[in-house]
């Protein structure tokens, strides 16, 4: 009779779990964990685990059993793979491929450097650069707002004054940027810029395919539903991005004025069968240089058909040790959500064994826009920022949706690129 009663109450409480209603999302975007969200992520867990364990192993071809051999071969394999990843891309046949690089570089005299160029067909490319300068503030080249650029020749990272080059894959890339740029605080102001830099490393890339923590991943996933669309469009969406932490010794002329830098440096690349900014709603990424050599990305990014809270990054151990954000509990939803990010704020996130709390102050700040009918405001921020009672200086970049169209500060001249690739 007892074991009845048990049966009775046990199955009743499986009806009940099961008939119960998933919590609704939060503004009705950021998903919240479901009644099957433990089971969904053993699930995941496992699935990345075990396909980041056969990335790892691939079997390399022509290996004698000698254990010397052996890893010469897989050393010489990965250096070509490095060549292979770290030069332009073959762009697809898709009207938004895309091939883009992204730098930034800061030191403690308050010197910041940041430059974009993401290659589009056409030769067009999305590009920025800023620069600020102390005792004289935040510099933007001519565009900006706009970051919609004419002229690029096939195969290079520029155009209309920014050029990035890659000269040994992984370690070492020329950056360069030569034109006129405004001032943020008083636009009627131009300078004349030429900024000559060496960003280097001896640092390894973190790959976004293979090296996020498992349990990031797995709990971003778990949280959505699950339906053979929106396996679709884990598909159907995916880019390979890699970031990679270095530094930068640069030569900077304003003006005429000389300055000669050596700076904390980041990079990424990314590329992918095609980029369409449409998808995104939201992320939020800090990059953080300190004064004790550690550096870190610590990004939340909201996708809503592949995750609406995905947290993403890692930290570079002053050591040169790497390990990745495991979670971090900025949320976006209540930090600037209607539009407007906030400029004094603090969050904690873990990465190894260690947990970081992070305090962020914004000293300057400027809008640009990217994409096919500029869909994406990006807020770029230039902050100081203390983690873990350790003081340093990096870039925040706010990504909104912009549903309005071209605002009113872009260009009115429409680029003709759009009718060539016959957008619709």
């Amino acid at each position: 009779m007892i074991l009845l009663i048990s049966l009775s109450i046990f199955i009743i409480f499986v009806v009940l779990y099961c008939v119960k209603e998933d919590p609704k999302p939060i503004f009705g975007v950021y998903q919240q964990k479901g009644k099957w969200y433990p089971i969904k992520f053993a699930i995941f867990y496992i699935i990345y685990q075990l396909r980041k364990l056969f990335y790892n192993n691939q079997p390399t071809p022509f290996v004698c059993c000698l254990k010397w051999s052996r890893n010469q071969v897989q050393a010489a394999a990965k250096e070509k793979q490095d060549e292979k990843l770290d030069s332009p891309q073959q762009l697809s046949s898709d009207p938004k491929a895309f091939d883009a690089v992204f730098f930034m570089a800061t030191n403690k005299k308050g010197f910041y450097f940041v430059a974009g160029s993401e290659r589009r067909p056409l030769g067009v490319i999305n590009g920025l650069c800023y620069l600020i300068v102390p005792g004289i503030g935040l510099l933007c080249s001519q565009k900006i707002p706009d970051t919609v650029l004419f002229g690029a020749n096939d195969n290079e990272f520029g155009a209309e004054g920014i050029l990035f080059k890659p000269v040994t894959p992984m370690k070492k890339w020329k950056v360069s940027y030569k034109g006129k740029m405004w001032l943020q605080s008083d636009p009627a102001k131009e300078y004349e810029v030429e900024v000559e830099g060496d960003w280097v490393s001896d640092l390894p890339y973190f790959n976004f395919d293979t090296d996020l923590a498992a349990s990031a991943i797995a709990r971003t996933i778990a949280t959505e539903k699950w339906t053979k669309q929106y396996f679709n469009n884990l598909k159907m969406a995916h880019q390979s991005h890699y970031e990679q932490m270095g530094s930068m010794n640069a030569v900077i002329k304003v003006n005429g004025k000389t300055y000669k830098e050596d700076m904390q440096a980041f990079r990424d690349h990314s590329h992918g069968n095609k980029r369409d900014w449409d998808l995104m709603h939201r992320y939020a990424f800090h990059m953080f240089f300190l004064e004790n050599g550690m550096t870190a990305t610590i990004g939340v990014i909201c996708q809503p058909c592949t995750g609406s809270m995905l947290e993403t990054g890692y930290v570079y151990t002053p050591e040169g040790d790497v390990h990745p954000v495991e979670w971090c509990d900025l949320k976006l939803y209540q930090h600037g959500e209607c539009g407007t990010p906030p400029v004094d704020h603090a969050f904690s996130f873990k990465a190894g064994s260690t947990v970081y709390h992070a305090q962020v102050n914004v000293e300057y700040l400027s809008t640009h826009y990217v994409g096919w009918k500029w869909e994406a405001r990006m807020v770029e921020r230039f902050i100081k920022c203390t983690v873990n009672g350790i003081p340093g200086r990096g870039v925040s970049e706010f990504h909104y949706h912009n549903s309005t169209g071209r605002p009113e500060k872009v260009s009115k001249n429409d680029p003709q690129w759009f009718q060539a690739l016959k957008y619709k």
